[in-house]
């Protein structure tokens, strides 16, 4: 099995040298005006288009092919989509794509869950540029909800590995959000559009707009957005406390062809979240606010060509982000009859103020070269990619017997000038075995080679932190297509993530534990089987796979005895009532699972469609023990009638949302506050939990588009009102929720 293990920087020459690979093979080639993620589709591919093959995905093989073709489980999110469910965040996206659980600690976030994989273990990028950093949380986090949803031409989802193409992370899936394009305004220079939107289940909305420029060679826009919402109604009308927040953001797009076969484009989106409540902990006297600001910027040159040139993209990328966390602490006396006052900041209760700031730096870039060969049944991506991390972290903390004068700590979650760098190479290929009037076979294969270090000075407990990982991931896949009708396939895939600077480096109460740093980790390793069929005829849609994914080396908390860590500097006043923990390398696993979709139609307008997914993990412990997987997500789905009238511009449709009990909780899980609290004694576990109960609501959509500039999309979520949760999440769901959007484009 291949694996990752400490080695000389070595790939960093490799990863220089292929930097510069693509620059001694220039030649022409046709313009494009895309980043990555967004290429002009060639001759074939739009002849392909025509024949009615679906929506085109870029995610799943780093080239643009049309997703029925791919042989891995993808889904494709368009625009249009994402105006019809007007979503306050791109977790609400993907609430109906099966395989995939959306777990909400608080409503200003949202953390997928991919095939039973959450947190850090699933990778994010925008326009194929990596989101995910050196300082994400472990676990369930708020990041997803940092990238403004009406900044995306759309969303695509590959679930299962994607460590061969992307890295690091890339184990439970790959999220790519692709930014609009630049419109093409034709005899126009100037266009604009912009929408209004309300959602009742939140008491709020706001509004987003963009104006469009094109002259000549030269497109571009820049719009915002900014949304506030209220406190989230649950079913039957209770609020949940401190669930409202506020989104800003700011876009900018540009595309240029150049001279020749070269096109330049640049985007740039600045996204800020201010006052995401978090309060599963309150009746513990503990609750908190984020703000978040996260800015990300490229600039890219891609050029189309045939031959030994078909394509070759060059880019390089700033991302920064900041986190701030505002902790605050109350007497726990009388903290059920005091949690209104708590949450109120009274001075009466109020005992402790802790602020922490964490601010990440990534420069970084990648550069692919793509070729192909025997009349195009053959190709080959080269490529190479680096991000490098500089992190800067501060803590401050303020008590009640002192005044309230606030103190600075000494460190902060992270030692500040701490650095992190990510780099690989990879090379991916396929090629048609047989390509017949109706038959083809593929065969499809690539291998990775990754380094990582990371450095960090004056580590409480440790030192100066200083350590370095290597090595290869592979992948294979065999697909069999008869016309556009049947794709057949198999898939086998690794997947790794490298220890961050998070799980080796902080000291810090990070929700259900106090941890300690250890730069002892090594990487966590997984094996992915995937077996799978897709059919596409005039009536019908059928997407169905099977998996088992293998997991090697799995980072777990593992308990710190009290006299091991009074040993070690820690006392009561620093860990308070919180257990100590260290991550180690002491799991192994096997999640398992299926999942499909199914639509039939339209039938004079009528579509109906149905997905559904099952996932199972079980760990087995450092002792031998066997236990199921921590958040598991239960069995759910959805699906739904949809009538359509092009003609009319008009659409309705009903659908159901569902998801069976889960009983079958981890011991984590019986100890999660989120899970097993209970309802007659907030704040404490209950003894016997039986863990969160299933649920289903009933939803109607519709929208009409009077002229082709005006456009009304109307939602009617939970229309029974009922009372539920997401699995593991930190706040009930919303109740009965009214969503209107209001568009208009010029």
């Amino acid at each position: 099995m291949f694996g990752l293990s400490r080695s000389t920087p070595v790939l960093v020459l490799l990863t220089l040298a292929l930097w510069t690979l693509p620059r001694l093979c220039l030649g022409q080639a046709a313009p494009s005006n895309t980043p990555q993620g967004e290429a002009e589709p060639t001759a074939t591919e739009e002849n392909e288009a025509a024949a009615d093959v679906g929506p085109v995905t870029v995610t799943a093989s780093r080239t643009r092919k049309p997703a029925f073709k791919v042989a891995r489980s993808v889904e494709v999110i368009t625009e249009k989509q994402i105006g019809r469910k007007a979503p306050k965040g791109i977790p609400d996206m993907l609430d109906e794509i099966p395989g995939v659980h959306v777990q909400k600690t608080n409503a200003g976030a949202g953390s997928p869950i991919i095939r039973g994989l959450a947190g850090p273990e699933n990778l994010i990028l925008v326009d194929g540029v990596r989101f995910n950093n050196s300082t994400f949380r472990t676990g369930p986090n708020q990041y997803l909800a940092m990238i403004d949803p009406w900044a995306l031409g759309r969303l695509e989802v590959l679930r299962g590995p994607g460590s061969v193409m992307y890295g690091s992370d890339a184990m439970g899936g790959v999220i790519n959000a692709i930014s609009r394009s630049p419109r093409d305004l034709k005899d126009r220079m100037f266009g604009g559009s912009g929408r209004l939107l309300f959602a009742s289940g939140y008491l709020g909305g706001g509004g987003t707009g963009q104006a469009d420029f094109h002259k000549g060679a030269f497109r571009a826009y820049g719009g915002g957005t900014y949304l506030r919402y209220g406190e989230v109604r649950a079913g039957g009308g209770e609020k949940q406390p401190i669930s409202d927040f506020s989104l800003a953001s700011a876009r900018l797009r540009t595309a240029y062809e150049l001279s020749g076969k070269w096109s330049l484009s640049q985007g740039a989106f600045l996204t800020s979240v201010r006052d995401a409540g978090r309060a599963e902990k309150l009746y513990k006297g503990d609750y908190r606010f984020y703000d978040n600001d996260d800015l990300l910027a490229y600039v890219q040159a891609t050029r189309e060509g045939t031959g030994l040139l078909r394509r070759v993209e060059l880019n390089a990328s700033y991302h920064w982000t900041n986190d701030v966390v505002r902790r605050l602490g109350c007497d726990t006396g009388d903290i059920l009859n005091t949690a209104g006052a708590c949450l109120a900041g009274d001075q009466a209760v109020l005992q402790r103020k802790r602020h922490f700031a964490d601010s990440v730096h990534t420069p970084g870039y990648f550069a692919t070269w793509e070729t192909r060969f025997w009349n195009s049944r053959g190709r080959v991506l080269l490529g190479s990619e680096g991000y490098f991390d500089f992190v800067t972290s501060s803590a401050r903390e303020a008590k009640k017997d002192e005044q309230w004068h606030w103190k600075n700590k000494v460190r902060g979650n992270f030692s500040n000038d701490s650095r992190y760098a990510s780099l690989g190479i990879f090379l991916l290929g396929d090629l048609d075995l047989l390509r017949a009037s109706s038959h083809s076979v593929n065969l499809s294969g690539g291998v990775r080679g990754s380094y990582f270090s990371a450095a960090a000075p004056d580590v409480p407990v440790l030192g100066d932190v200083d350590y370095s990982h290597a090595g290869v991931v592979g992948t294979a896949g065999l697909k069999y297509q008869f016309e556009k009708t049947v794709n057949v396939y198999a898939d086998f895939s690794q997947g790794f993530r490298a220890p961050n600077l998070q799980e080796t480096t902080v000291l810090a109460d990070t929700g259900d534990f106090f941890e300690i740093p250890n730069d002892s980790l090594s990487p966590q390793r997984s094996n992915t089987l995937e077996v799978g069929t897709k059919l596409r005829t005039r009536y019908v849609r059928l997407a169905a796979a099977g998996f088992a994914t293998w997991l090697d080396q799995i980072m777990a908390r593992e308990l710190v005895p009290q006299g091991e860590w009074t040993a070690l500097g820690l006392s009561q006043d620093i860990v308070g009532d919180t257990e100590v923990a260290r991550r180690v390398n002491a799991e192994s696993g096997l999640y398992k699972g299926v999942e499909g979709s199914l639509l039939l139609g339209p039938f004079r307008g009528v579509t109906a469609w149905a997905n559904g997914a099952w996932v199972q993990g079980d760990i087995t412990r450092k002792d031998g023990s066997d236990e199921p997987a921590r958040r598991g997500p239960p069995l759910l789905g959805a699906g739904g009638i949809r009538w359509e009238k092009s003609k009319y511009r008009l659409y309705a449709e009903l659908y159901v949302r569902w998801a069976l009990a889960q009983d079958r909780l981890s011991p984590e899980d019986e100890q999660d506050i989120r899970i097993c609290e209970d309802p007659d004694n907030p704040g404490s576990l209950l003894a016997d939990c039986q863990g969160t109960p299933g649920w289903y609501t009933l939803n109607l959509r519709a929208g009409y588009a009077p002229k082709k500039w005006l456009n009304f999309d109307l939602n009617l979520e939970n229309l029974t009102d009922v009372h539920y949760r997401l699995h593991g999440s930190g706040i009930d769901s919303p109740g009965f929720n009214l969503l209107l959007s209001v568009a208009v484009i010029h």
